[in-house]
């Protein structure tokens, strides 16, 4: 009996470390005996605001098609993570009783790397570990280091608000960095304008040709939009607080 016993709990421990398990937020039961780095193509972006699931899938060397789970929306943005169709990633993944998570994740066309598991296969997000991409951190003035400032340090001296057409748009679901070109005379600005799940969540969307006035400051040689304006309408979103610091942080 004694012996039984050992056994059942010698078991139990086996079976406890390889299924590190988080039903709810850690997209099931994970099976550590499975983690594998995966390197290979993306062809499916499936990240913005209001996904449950928010993931991506890739053409892999070693497997073929596989389609992995990253974790809670907000947790990419704090880290300020995303990808896009033809990112060459290397991804370090394990089966879960719900599919394929991913552990880290790191974009070698961006140059960006997201961690998202512990060893144990537990979530970050839901400790006070918050991970890092070594992109994601920002300072009191509220520019996110590599992110939708570009840069690190908004500089308020620089606060101006500057009326123009609308010249171009790089927005959208997949995109790296939501930026427009504002046509002003003869000046054009490259206007970083915060992630595209916040613009969406407000409603605010935009079109080519359309008159906008921005608000915006320097953020090491790039342009961060504090707030966006149709004149027509008065209709403006807030993108930034007063001292620069993101409103989609909070």
């Amino acid at each position: 009996m004694k012996r039984l016993l050992v056994l059942s709990l010698a078991l139990a421990l086996v079976t406890t470390a390889a299924f590190a398990g988080h039903k709810k937020k850690g997209g099931g039961a994970v099976d550590l005996s499975t983690v594998r780095t995966v390197t290979g193509t993306v062809t499916v972006v499936a990240m913005d605001y209001g996904l449950g699931h928010p993931g991506f899938t890739m053409n892999s060397d070693q497997e073929g098609t596989i389609t992995a789970n990253l974790g809670p929306y907000f947790y990419l943005v704090a880290n300020n993570f995303s990808l896009a169709v033809g990112d060459q990633v290397s991804a370090k993944v394990a089966n879960c009783s719900q599919g394929v998570v991913a552990f880290t994740v790191a974009d070698l066309t961006n140059g960006k790397t997201i961690t998202l598991r512990g060893d144990d296969g537990l979530p970050l997000w839901t400790g006070g570990n918050r991970g890092s991409s070594g992109q994601g951190g920002r300072n009191p003035n509220g520019c996110r280091l590599g992110g939708y400032g570009a840069g690190q340090n908004v500089d308020l001296s620089t606060l101006k608000e500057v009326e123009g057409t609308l010249a171009a748009l790089n927005s959208g679901l997949g995109t790296h960095n939501n930026t427009v070109t504002l046509k002003a005379g003869p000046e054009s600005y490259a206007v970083s304008m915060g992630p595209y799940w916040y613009m969406a969540k407000e409603g605010f969307s935009l079109q080519l040709g359309e008159t906008l006035r921005i608000r915006m400051a320097q953020c090491q040689g790039h342009w961060a939009a504090f707030s966006v304006t149709r004149p027509s309408t008065g209709e403006t979103l807030q993108l930034r607080d007063a001292q620069g610091v993101p409103l989609w942080l909070d």
